[in-house]
Order: structure tokens, then sequence, then C-alpha cells
């Protein structure tokens, strides 16, 4: 029996040996079967990762991807062991298959500085030498984070709001050069020729007749020119350097004053304005003496279409192969190709005066607008009548000017307008902008509170230098370039301290990132070459040796200190003074007039965009569509600017009438409220008004009831991607009292429709100052407001004034580049306003960021998944064998090259295929996350499923059975042979 016991321990042994040796030999089997597969992967892999570049990507450094399946190059995949074992070390499976989080996506855009007057031809003689733009603005700020800035449901204020950070950061590729002095004088010509003065009888001297004014003495000294005449000037000069296709570029200008040619009053000003000043104004209008085509006779929007409707310009031919241009990303020497380009010029000019009694002379630039041909060179004949008193001039334009500028003086004639403000700086039509540093000082900003305003200090003044001043430069130069020996030796002790000091505080740690190591390593290449330097100096005894030193100082000290160079002079400071201040206002530049922030709700580019404009009126007082007033057609104009190529606009307009729908009129009353607001009159006191305002959120929800949900086009992410609605709600109303939205609109943009206000008050103060005088605007015309809320809820268009401070957290404003005549500017108060093509730009631009932050989302979402899902021997077999490895790891290559693919595409400016690219990434994306998440319930399940799935062999039910018999037996028979004892009976 004992022999029977010791065979069931035997086999229960066997038994449980067996269920484990069974369970290895069947994983080996199926990773063999896997074997094959798996190398193709690796070389599919292989072949394909080729093309997969990610120069403008910036991942997460404490990442270690190091060793995963196809970085490692110990790795063989034919080798279970080392497969296992990197499966294992990787932790998760976003590290084996080499998945990386992004932090940064890097999108270059090219940048030009060009500055016209600067080589000592210009205002006081200043002059910049080539080393020293580069010193300068080599370092301006290249990268800039893009923000999202609280506008849309709720406007942008000062009020502490925190919005989501980006991935997208845009970096900078400045080039900085100067051109020829010519170019400056063609500037100075263009400027001059068309000077005005604000005096309404300023030209009429020499007539008997006119009567002097006694406020004409003040605007006598304030003379401005038409900035659409010098922007023509740039354009063509961009063209002739091929910098206005693939660039954006910043004219900075320096002109001798024109006091300095033939002005009489040496404290006058001067400055840009389009059209005429208030004076002026107010001779034409209603004036009996001008003869109005009858052409011009318009009274609708669809009239003011039709006549604006004039034959195109033909440009000018091909000039030929342009000049080399090197490649340096510092610093471009535009000297000899725009000293061409002014040669030419002035041959032209030189023509076009000789044929003063041509009819219609030929352009020698071309328009600042691509589809326009308005502000094309004036006719011969108007420039020598620019001068001519303003019944005169406005005659001359009716006769002979463009379509817009005759319908400017037909404007005029039939309307009290006001006049545009005259400002210092300007943004074109066309991808440029000038800063005029002679031109004002301006300032313009809001009446009451506000930031960031525009101050008469906000553009620097070229420095002066007198003739003592230069003496007294120029002997302390003689001192300064060859210094004495003892104070050379002290000022390189303090260098060699303070250098030494910044290495003993930054580089005694052992674990240092790449850039540290290499600061360090810099700093002590400096320490030795200090060392070296003091120690030439402390050689030198004798005069002979001081000699030779003195000669050999430039090349001892050719590189800068810390505390200081030797030829740090008087003079360099001054200047250093101005182009540091300078400095500041392009990099400011750079935000607020290329890389605009993103609003806080949805951006997303549609192929089909359906514009629905719905006028609401109460009265029957006054067409809402005369021209004057919302000019429809030129809506529509304006609005297919930002239609992309390949992309579909629709235009529908429907008026109702609130006595007909009372729902509608109780919708809108019902929304009006009323608030005393504080403000500045013309006598510039302050003084509180009464003001109606509608409140977008309440007129939006009862809008939703009455029309229905069918504009939210933010439930279905699929249909709001092929189409978009955007409803124009305009609310015309009878009221002599100016009603605006949230207090300060004329329309304002939510997420899901447009709200605009239109009154039958023709004109007011509004709540923006220009030069101490409150700008006008004109309640009965929003067009130019229902543009700007237009473009926002399209593509995200803010402001160019609107920014985002990270660091307050909060709205901030920078009123310097709100300037123009787009639909954003302030300072532009005409209603017929225009986009340009930075504006354009911005919204294409937009739908990329949009679009890629959207699609990073998704990676780094998908990442994060795959990094939870741990990896482990209970699943190293049942992943390998589904998990679809080849598929995952190309299109995760994939979407990240389509991401560089884009970035090309920007630097390149061009944003259809950016677009188009950004639109495939986002959907490969979204695909990759759901792929992601099928893959983490692959893997919980695996791993719950992991104990159930290991089957025991037919062989171990058999060594169990066979024991259990054996067990049976022996118990039966030991119950056999058992025999039970006999009780004893007691009676």
């Amino acid at each position: 029996m004992k022999r029977l016991y010791l065979i069931s321990i035997i086999l229960v042994i066997l038994l449980i040996f067996d269920h484990s040796n069974s369970f290895d030999l069947g994983k080996g089997k199926a990773i063999k079967r896997k074997k094959l597969k798996h190398k193709q992967i690796s070389e599919q892999y292989e072949e394909k990762s080729n093309f997969h570049h990610t120069d403008h990507i910036e991942d997460y450094q404490h990442e270690d991807h190091d060793k995963n399946l196809f970085n490692d190059k110990n790795i063989d995949i034919n080798n279970l062991n080392s497969t296992l074992k990197l499966w294992l070390e990787s932790n998760n499976i976003a590290k084996f298959m080499d998945f990386h989080t992004t932090k940064k996506l890097h999108l270059t855009i090219p940048i030009n500085f060009i500055f016209i007057g600067f080589a000592g031809e210009g205002n006081r003689g200043f002059e910049i030498s080539d080393p020293l733009l580069v010193e300068w603005f080599q370092h301006i700020e290249h990268a800039l984070h893009n923000v999202i800035t609280p506008i849309g449901e709720d406007y942008s204020t000062t009020d502490e709001m925190e919005t989501p950070s980006t991935h997208i950061e845009y970096n900078f590729e400045i080039q900085v050069s100067k051109t020829d002095p010519l170019v400056n004088t063609l500037v100075e010509d263009a400027i001059f020729w068309h000077l005005r003065s604000e005096a309404s009888n300023y030209f009429e001297r020499n007539n008997e007749e006119a009567i002097s004014k006694p406020q004409d003495e003040k605007y006598e000294k304030r003379f401005y020119a038409n900035p659409h005449l010098v922007s023509s000037l740039l354009s063509s000069l961009s063209q002739h350097l091929e910098i206005d296709k693939d660039s954006y570029t910043i004219f900075i200008m320096n002109p001798n004053h024109p006091s300095n040619d033939g002005i009489e009053n040496t404290d006058a000003v001067y400055g840009y304005r389009v059209g005429f000043s208030n004076q002026e104004l107010e001779q034409i209008y209603k004036n009996t003496k001008l003869k109005v085509p009858e052409s011009l006779n318009v009274h609708t929007d669809y009239e003011f279409a039709q006549a604006i409707q004039s034959e195109k310009v033909e440009k000018k031919k091909d000039q030929g192969e342009a000049i080399f241009i090197n490649n340096n990303l510092k610093f471009r020497d535009y000297t000899k190709q725009s000293k061409e380009w002014a040669d030419k010029m002035i041959v032209e000019f030189d023509t076009y005066k000789k044929n003063t009694l041509q009819s219609s002379p030929n352009c020698m630039f071309g328009s600042p607008d691509t589809k326009e041909d308005r502000w094309i060179c004036t006719t011969l004949e108007l420039l020598y009548h620019e001068n001519s008193p303003i019944l005169e001039r406005a005659q001359e334009i009716f006769t002979r000017g463009t379509k817009f500028e005759q319908l400017y003086v037909y404007t005029a004639y039939e309307n009290k307008i006001f006049e545009n403000p005259m400002v210092d700086t300007w943004i074109s039509h066309k991808r440029f902008a000038f800063i005029d540093l002679t031109a004002g000082p301006f300032s313009w900003g809001p009446s009451v509170g506000g930031n960031g305003l525009k101050t008469f200090s906000t553009l620097p003044i070229p420095p002066f230098i007198s003739e003592d001043e230069e003496r007294a430069i120029d002997d302390e130069e003689i001192i300064h370039l060859s210094p004495d020996k003892h104070i050379k030796k002290k000022q390189i002790e303090e260098e060699i301290l303070l250098t030494e000091t910044i290495y003993g505080n930054n580089c005694g740690e052992q674990s240092l990132t790449d850039e540290q190591k290499e600061l360090c390593e810099n700093l002590q290449t400096s320490i030795s070459e200090l060392k070296l330097q003091l120690e030439k100096i402390s050689m030198a005894s004798t005069a002979k040796s001081d000699q030779s030193t003195a000669e050999n100082n430039n090349d001892d000290m050719d590189f800068d200190f810390l505390t200081g160079n030797f030829k740090e002079v008087f003079g360099n400071k001054q200047q250093d003074k101005f182009v540091s201040k300078l400095g500041s206002v392009l990099s400011s530049s750079l935000k607020h007039l290329v890389t605009q922030p993103l609003p806080l709700f949805k951006i997303q580019y549609a192929s089909r965009v359906n514009f629905n404009v719905f006028i609401i009126s109460d009265h029957n007082d006054f067409n809402p569509r005369d021209y004057f007033n919302f000019n429809y057609e030129l809506f529509k104009y304006e609005i297919e600017k930002l239609r992309l190529p390949g992309q579909e606009f629709s235009f529908n307009i429907k008026t109702i009438s609130m006595s007909d729908d009372r729902q509608l009129a109780l919708a809108y009353y019902t929304s009006l409220k009323s608030i005393l607001n504080p403000t500045i009159n013309d006598d510039h006191q302050f003084q509180t008004q009464l003001n109606y305002y509608l409140d977008s959120k309440e007129i939006r929800s009862n809008l939703l009831k009455l029309f229905g949900k069918d504009f939210d086009t933010d439930k279905d992410e699929d249909v709001a991607a092929t189409i978009k609605y955007i409803p124009i709600f305009l609310f015309s109303v009878s009221n002599k009292i100016p009603i605006l939205i949230d207090k300060t609109h004329q329309a304002k943009s939510l997420s899901n429709m447009v709200i605009g206000i239109q009154t039958s008050l023709f004109s007011t103060n509004s709540s923006f100052t220009v030069n101490d005088n409150q700008i006008k605007y004109y309640p009965i015309n929003p067009l130019s407001s229902i543009l700007s809320a237009t473009a926002l809820n399209l593509g995200g268009l803010v402001g160019n004034h609107v920014a985002y401070s990270e660091a307050h957290k909060s709205a901030t404003s920078n009123w310097h580049w709100s300037v123009g005549d787009s639909p954003t500017s302030k300072t532009f108060n005409f209603p017929f306003t225009h986009f340009n093509e930075f504006q354009r730009d911005t919204i294409f631009r937009n739908y990329v960021a949009a679009s890629l932050e959207r699609s990073i989302q998704y990676m780094n979402k998908a990442v994060s998944i795959l990094s939870d899902c741990k990896t482990s021997i209970k699943n190293f077999e049942n992943a390998l064998s589904v998990f679809p490895l080849d598929e995952t790891v190309i299109n995760f290559q994939s979407i990240r090259s389509k991401w560089n693919q884009i970035a090309l595409n920007i630097r390149d400016l061009d944003y259809r295929n950016a677009i188009k690219t950004a639109i495939e990434a986002e959907t490969l994306s979204k695909s990759f996350y759901k792929d992601s998440k099928s893959i983490q319930i692959f893997f919980m399940e695996s791993e719950c499923q992991s104990d159930l799935q290991e089957k025991v062999p037919k062989r171990t039910w058999a060594i169990v059975t066979i024991c259990l018999f054996i067990n049976i037996l022996i118990i039966l028979f030991f119950k056999t042979l058992y025999k039970s004892k006999s009780k004893i009976k007691i009676n």
C-alpha cells in the first residue's frame, strides 16, 4: 500500500510539470508561427519610414525612446528572447513602438524688415550701418506661441480669464536690409507732390474772394498725403525685389521732413489720410458748383456695384531676370536691386511729366489690391491738381478719377461725412505695411480706459547729433579705440571674475542638458581667452611691447564683454537706444500684424459656406439697403476675398417686418437694455450718456427659439466640416438714439450667428479718440462692423489690436496697428472698408492652426492611452498575434510627416495645400485615436482572459483520472480489511 501512495504522489508531481511545460511549448509554437510575419512587418516599416520627416516637430524631452523595436540595433526580430526582453523593458506599448507625445509644432513665417532713408540721406542725416542692423535685429524674438484670446461669446476684457494652451509655435525667418538712397528720394516725391493742408483756404490765398477763418490757423500747420500712393510705390518695389508673393514685409521709412522742401511752417506735421479733411468736406457737401456725372447717381447697393465695375488697368510687363539675391537669412543687401528699380522709376516719372496732355497715360505701378484698381497711381492731370482748391480738385476727380475716388466724392456731396484721422503707420492691401518715423507724431486709443494706447512716444525719433557732439565723440573714440594698459587690465579682470562666477553657479551640477553643457563649454573657452589676454598685457613692460599690444588691440578684443566693450562711446549709446526701441516696435508688430491670436470658439474649414442675411425692420422711414446704408453687394464683394480657391460661398438675403411677426418684435424689445456710459464730449469734457444696447446672449436665445436650432453647426462635426451656415441678423430700427450690441459694438459675432444693429441716426461720437478728437461713426451704416464680425465667425479674424497675456491670463490691447482701411481698423471711419491680404492669410492660417491643434490633441491622447497599456509576459503572445503593428506604426509616422509638410507649405505661404493636408492629418489622427482606444480595450480583455485561455492538455486529465481511481481503490481496500470489534452485553 505504501507503494501505491508513492506512485500517486509521483503522478501528481508529473501532472504539475506537464501542465506548465505544455503551456510553454504551446506559447513557443505560437510565437514561431508569427516569426515570419513579424519580419515582414519590420521590413515594411523600414521601407516606409524613409519618408518620415519631423524637422518642425518638437517632442517632450523626458521621454526616453532610444530602445524600441525599430531603433535598437541589438534587437533581432527573429530572436524571440531579445524581442521578449525588449517587450518587458518597454513597460508600455507606446514606448515599444516608439510613439512620442508632441510638445510643439513649429510653423515658419518669412518676414522682411526693409529700411528706407537710413544711409545718411534721410531725416536728420541719420545712418545705421549694416553690421548694426544685423546685430540688433537678428536677436528679435524669433518665436511666438500661438495663443487663444477670450473673444467670442464674451468679448475680451481685462478680467482674468485663462484660455487653453496650444501646441503651435510660430518661428519667424527675419531678413533685414537697406535700400539705395534713390528709393528714399522717390518716397519723398510721392509724399511731397500730394501733400494737402487741412485749412480750407490754404490753396486759395491768391483768390481775392477767399475768406480766412480764425480756426484755419491751427490747420495750416497740418498736412496729409494719400497713403495708397505710397503703397503703390512700395508695391512696385516689392515686385521688383521678388518679395511680394512669398513673404511679409514691413517698410521702415525715414524721409526728410517736408519743412525742408518749401513748406513755410517749420513746426508743421504731416500724416496719411484717405479722403479729405472736415473743412474740405464741408465745402463739397451739397455744393451746387460741382457737376456730378449722371453715371454716379446711385441710390441702391446694386447700382453701386454696377458703378464700380470699371475696366482693369494692364499691369506692366516683366522687366527681365532679377538680380541675384544671396540666401543669408539675417541680412540681404537690396542696394543694387533697389537702385535698379529707382533708376527705372525716375525714367518713368520723367516720361510721365513730359506727356502732360495725354488722355490716358500708362501707369507704372500697380494697385495695392489684388482685385481692384481704385488706387492705381492717379492720372497725370490729378498729379498737378493735387494742390488745387478743393472744389477744383473734386471736379477733376469727377472727370478723370478712379471709380472709387469718384464715389467717395459723390458720397461727400450727398451726405455729410467726416474725415478719416491722420496716422503715421499704414497697412496696405498687399502683404506689406509701412511705418513713417518722420510723420506725426500721432496718438489714438479708447476715449475712456483701455491699455496699449498709441502715444506720441510709441515710435522712436532718429537721434540728432550736433557738430560739437560729433567732435566730442571723435575725441572720445580716439581714447577708447586705444585704451590704456591699466584700463584694459582692470576691465579684463572684472570680466574674468564675472564669467567665473556665472560658470560656478550654473556648471557645477552633474546632470546638465546638451544646451547647458554647450553654454558651459563656451564660458570655459571665454575664461581661457580672457586669461590669455591678461597675460599678454602683464608681459607688456616696455614701450615697444606697449605699442605692439596697442597695434593688436582690435584683434585681442574682437569679442563682446559682459561688462561693456572698449568701443562703446557716446554716439553708439544714442544710436543703440533708438535701434532698441525700434526693435521693440517691430517685435510687437509680429504679434499684432502677422500672427494674431485665435478666438475662443471653434474654428473649422468648411468646403461650402452659406451666408444668410436677415434684415429685420420696424419702419418704412428709409431703405436699409441704400448704397450708403447696408450695402449688400459690397458686403458680398468683400467676403468673396476671404474665399479659398475651391471653396464655395453662397449668399441669401431676406427682409422681415416686425409688424408681421409679433414674436420677433417681442424678442427684440425684451433684449433691449439701457445703461449710463462715461464719455467725452466735443469740448473734451467728461460726461455721462444714456445708451441703449441689445444683450447678445438674450437675443440669440430668442432667435434660436423662433428660427430653430438649425444654425447650431457645432452639433455635428461631420456636417460642420462639409457645410457651414452663418446667419446674419441685422435689426434696422427707426430711432434717433444710437443702439449698440453689448454696449460697444454695432455688430458682434457669436459662435453660431452674427448680430448687427442699424438705426436712422446718421452719425454720432464713438468711444475712440485719435489725436485728441473723438472719431465719428455712422449708426445708419453698420457694414464695416458686420464685415468684421462675419470674418471672425468665418475664420477667427480678430482685430490687430487684440492680444492675450499668458502672464496675466487676460486679454490685452495694442492699438498701434489698428490702422489701414480694413473693417477691423479703428482709425478709419469711412464706412466702405476693404479686407487686405494680411487678413485673408490670417483666416487661412487659422484654419490650419486650429486643425493642427485638434490633430495633435488626438495624437497625444492616443499615445497617452497606449502608454497605459502595460507590457507583460501574459500579453506578449496575444498582443503580437492580434495587434496591427504595421498599420499603426505607418499611420503614426504618416501623420507626423503630414505635419511637417504643412509647415513647409506655411513657409511658402501655400495655404491651399496646407489646409488640404491639415484636414487629411486631422482625419487620420481621429482614426488613430479610435484605434488606440480599441487597442486599449483589447489589452484589458487580453489581461483578464490570459489565465482562462490556458487550456489543460488531455493527458493531464488522464493522469488526474488515474490518480483518483487509484486513491479510491486504496480506500476501498482498507475498508474491506478493516474488522469491527463486537460489544460486550451487560445484563
